[in-house]
């Protein structure tokens, strides 16, 4: 039998093996740099465009720094904060918790400038700093006690709201946790809990100075988000008598997905529709002509007018859908208008 040969594969030397290990550290470490830069010089570029909108917007350098860097810490894209008021009391309130030389000013002034500092009635409230002053309420103090009260201040950090009734509130309500349900007009109920961090005499009354929260539950009153219309319409009536629907020139001038308000001369009607009753509403909306079936709920006498609730009957998913669509849209632009107004 012949011999078996092994071939021999040449050993490379430490050095070599060395030099081989440096260059491939070298080549990731290079890699690792890159990446680094590259991500340095888009952070760098997304931050100028930042500054250079914000500045466009009415805000200064050290404004706009302070939501660039405190936007990043959150987690943030600081854009949002330039456009919609949720993101930017989130940021703001970080700002202010944690910078020992936070200027409350600052914040103040800034949500002037970006249209934040009022919420038209169809948008829910984001935290407490959002409800106007004079707000009545009804505060709910330990033991079940249940007084009227109203927001007679607030700064950037606290609410301060003063007990109306005459009762007698003990120091010993510091560090207690009280409960506060207001009801907005056109939107809702709300509900906040907040602690008690001082009591403040303010001539007769008692005043106390709590935390802002954005924790605020929300109870709509309505089953639909609504806006004010100018829509002509015809209001189809069923006249027994006659056994026919008797139509009558009508306007509304609030809709909403389940149903509308709609005003009548007294020129033309001059007697109360009764509540229950069944009507018929043909108007055009958005180019599209529907007459829907409803039951008069509610009823508004004015001095020239007669206004009713009139709630939708039977109608169709796709209709709802669309004047669902309609209403939403109608109150994003009316929000941007509101803002540019005030701009």
């Amino acid at each position: 039998m012949g011999r078996l040969t092994f071939l021999k594969f040449p050993s490379a030397g430490s050095t070599t093996l060395l030099i081989f290990i440096l260059l491939i550290v070298s080549f990731l470490l290079f890699i690792i740099l890159a990446g680094l830069i590259k991500s340095y010089l888009q952070e760098k570029k997304l931050k100028n465009s930042f500054i250079r909108e914000a500045l466009e917007r009415g805000l200064t350098e050290e404004e706009a720094e302070i939501l660039w860097t405190y936007s990043r810490k959150l987690g943030r894209d600081p854009f949002l904060t330039l456009e919609f008021k949720a993101p930017f009391e989130k940021v703001v309130d970080l700002y202010l918790r944690i910078d020992p030389e936070a200027k409350e000013e600052l914040v103040t002034e800034m949500r002037k400038k970006l249209g934040f500092d009022y919420v038209p009635y169809f948008v829910p409230l984001t935290c407490s700093k959002d409800i106007e002053l004079f707000q009545p309420a009804k505060l709910f103090l330990p033991g079940d006690r249940k007084v009227d009260a109203a927001l007679f201040d607030k700064d950037e950090k606290f609410m301060y709201w003063a007990i109306l009734d005459d009762v007698p509130v003990p120091p010993t309500i510091i560090g207690e946790t009280v409960k506060i349900q207001f009801i907005r007009k056109g939107d809702g109920i709300y509900t906040l809990e907040g602690k008690v961090v001082d009591v403040i005499r303010e001539n007769t009354k008692t005043v106390l100075k709590i935390p802002h929260t954005f924790e605020l539950s929300r109870y709509q009153r309505r089953e639909y988000a609504r806006v004010e219309v100018e829509i002509p319409a015809s209001l189809g009536i069923y006249d027994k008598r006659e056994d026919k629907i008797v139509w009558i020139q009508a306007e509304i001038v609030d809709i909403s997905a389940g149903g509308v308000k709609v005003c009548v001369p007294l020129s033309t009607l001059n007697k109360e529709i009764p509540q229950m009753t069944e009507v018929l509403i043909n108007f055009t909306l958005n180019n599209r002509r529907l007459t829907l079936k409803g039951t008069i709920v509610n009823f508004y006498p004015r001095r020239s007018t007669n206004c009713y609730g009139i709630k939708f009957e039977d109608i169709k998913p796709d209709v709802q859908k669309f004047i669902h669509d309609f209403v939403k849209k109608e109150q994003q632009r009316l929000a941007q208008l509101m803002i540019k107004n005030r701009g």
